[in-house]
């Protein structure tokens, strides 16, 4: 295989080796007891906190700390292709500074226990020097792993309100808040023009009792209530439970007219099926968790149809001006991808913020540490200076001297104080066994 793809797989081969290395043999997993350093101790090495990296021709670690097994291994599935496209670019423009970028996975199985695991061996074994995730589900569990060990991260995947105002020093996000992502539920299901169906003037929620979901639920019904509406019930629900049925009779005693729904896939199929049977005549509003084309290969048309969903809609300057397009076709030719994916253009984002920024790190006389790169990141994606929309155009003007302000696929991404962006929605309807876009929910509309 030629240098880009070996690099890229690396980051694989490099966890399914650590963990074979943990067996029991005390070393790298290939038998001899040794640890692969070359040294031929059969001790495991131990990195830097930071990932305190002297370019001049070695590689820089980048970790990816997502799941990659477990009910939500679909996250790490639409992230990974997308930091592998962009490491590919940045490698086949000579990297950073001579270094080339590696790839490593830390696989947290969607739970805190295994997250915060792959969170220390990412750092303390790997020596990542940024990290892209995690998600909301797992963020609290490793937040303080971020700032303690000096390793800067943007996450493309985590709305959770947790974030609100603790990250901007060490963690950034491409996606927006669970805080927007509530009021813009609140306000599609409000106004008409932004369901394409009615008017709806009460709502019940049925939550998970996870952070995750529980992040979504106090926005959604302050929102709701704030724009003139009536919640009739904001109920709590066990996640992974075999039926709910009792819990679907509670909300339809309520009376509402449509029910946005906070859960797993799993839980959300169980639900909304649920209804159905019972003969529930509202209509459901799904979060982004939901609005993907897994939950309704799982449902069943008539239980769907009409259904609305919320997504991340695509930054209007990105799609008028083709970079949208080109990038779906980038992702096709790359992935095989014949639609979009979740996250996939936060993603995209977040990964070029980062590239960028460790270029701007080696720009400004600074090895590429945790630290150089965390204070580089705001920096490269602050207007009003020269707007880029790619790694490698961005990359041309920083060795070229120029302060770069990186406009993304979801929006300009312009961090605030605490590292958070603001970006449009899109409000989705299910028809057919699809998602079709219903309306647009811009930032304003949510004032």
């Amino acid at each position: 295989m030629d240098r880009r793809t070996f690099l890229t797989r690396s980051g694989g081969v490099a966890t399914v080796t650590l963990l074979a290395g943990c067996s029991g043999d005390g070393g790298d997993g290939d038998g001899d007891g040794s640890d692969g350093n070359g040294d031929g101790d059969g001790d495991t090495p131990t990195a830097t906190p930071g990932g305190s990296t002297d370019t001049d021709g070695g590689e820089i670690t980048i970790g990816v700390l997502l799941p990659f097994s477990g009910d939500y291994a679909w996250v790490g599935a639409n992230v990974l292709p997308v930091v592998q496209t962009i490491v590919e670019e940045i490698n086949d423009e000579g990297g950073i500074d001579g270094a080339d970028v590696r790839i490593v996975q830390g696989d947290t199985e969607g739970s805190p226990d295994a997250s915060l695991s792959a969170t220390q061996r990412l750092i303390n074994v790997e020596g990542v020097s940024a990290i892209v995730g995690p998600t909301s589900i797992t963020m609290s569990a490793v937040f303080d792993q971020f700032a303690e060990n000096e390793v800067p991260i943007v996450t493309p995947t985590a709305g959770t309100t947790s974030l609100d105002t603790r990250g901007g020093e060490w963690v950034f996000r491409t996606v927006s808040s669970d805080s927007l992502g509530g009021r813009a539920i609140a306000r599609a299901a409000r106004d008409q023009q932004y369901n394409s169906v009615q008017d709806y003037d009460r709502m019940a929620l049925m939550v998970g009792d996870k952070e995750v979901f529980q992040s979504f639920k106090e926005p959604v019904q302050t929102a709701f209530e704030e724009f003139g509406g009536t919640v009739t019930t904001a109920m709590d629900i066990r996640t992974g439970k075999a039926s709910y049925q009792s819990e679907v009779q509670s909300m339809m005693d309520s009376d509402p007219q449509i029910t946005t729904l906070i859960a797993s896939v799993e839980d959300s199929v169980k639900i909304t099926q649920a209804g159905f049977q019972a003969g529930y005549e509202g209509n459901w509003f799904a979060t982004q968790d939901q609005t993907n084309q897994e939950f309704l290969a799982q449902n069943d048309n008539q239980v769907t149809n009409g259904m609305l969903g919320l997504t991340a809609a695509p930054y209007q300057a990105a799609q008028e001006a083709g970079r949208i397009e080109a990038f779906r076709n980038r992702m096709q030719n790359a992935a095989g991808w014949e639609e979009s994916k979740t996250f996939d253009t936060n993603t995209y984002d977040a990964m070029n913020v980062l590239g960028l920024a460790m270029k701007q790190a080696v720009a400004d006389g600074n090895e590429v540490t945790g630290a150089a790169i965390a204070e580089a990141i705001p920096t490269v994606a602050k207007p009003p200076e020269q707007t880029v929309t790619s790694y490698t155009e961005g990359a041309q003007a920083i060795e070229a001297g120029t302060d770069v302000d990186y406009e993304g696929l979801v929006g300009p991404i312009n961090f605030n104080e605490y590292g958070d962006i603001v970006a449009p929605f899109s409000i989705k309807q299910a028809q057919d066994g699809a998602w079709t876009e219903a309306a647009r929910l811009p930032p304003e509309a949510l004032q």
